[in-house]
C-alpha cells in the first residue's frame, strides 16, 4: 500500500493520516483534560523524537520500547495511520509537530506534517 500511496504523494495529493499515537481508551481519567498521565506524557516524547529523528524501525517496533509503551498503544489500530503516514518521509522532508496535548490522562492529541 505504501508503494501506491508514495505515487499519490508524488502527483501532489495530500495524505493524511488520523489517528492517535498514545491512545489508552481503556484508562481516560475525565477529570483530566488537558493533562497526561507520566506513562503518555513520556511516551508521546519518546514517539515525537523518533518521528523528527527519521529513526523509524522504534516506531515499528514498538512493543519494544517497554510497559509504557504498552500502556500508549494497548491496541494498534489507532497507531497503524501513523507507520503508513511516515512511511512515505524523505529524507530531506520538514518534519513538524503540531497540537501536542495530552489529554484526559492517556490520549494524546499530537499531530505531525510531513513535507
Amino acid at each position: 500500500m505504501a508503494e501506491s500511496l508514495a505515487a499519490l504523494r508524488k502527483k501532489g495529493v495530500l495524505i493524511i493520516g488520523s489517528g492517535n499515537m498514545v491512545h489508552n481508551l481503556r484508562l481516560p481519567n475525565f477529570s483530566m483534560p488537558g493533562q497526561g498521565f507520566d506513562w503518555a506524557i513520556e511516551m508521546n516524547e519518546v514517539f515525537k523524537k523518533h518521528i523528527l529523528d527519521g529513526n523509524h524501525q522504534p516506531l515499528l517496533d514498538y512493543e519494544k520500547l517497554g510497559s509504557a509503551a504498552k500502556l500508549a498503544i494497548p491496541t494498534p489500530d489507532h497507531y497503524y495511520p501513523m507507520l503508513y503516514t511516515l512511511g512515505l518521509q524523505h529524507k530531506d522532508d520538514k518534519v513538524s509537530i503540531f497540537n501536542d496535548k495530552a489529554t484526559y490522562g492517556s490520549l494524546t492529541m499530537t499531530s505531525v506534517r510531513i513535507g
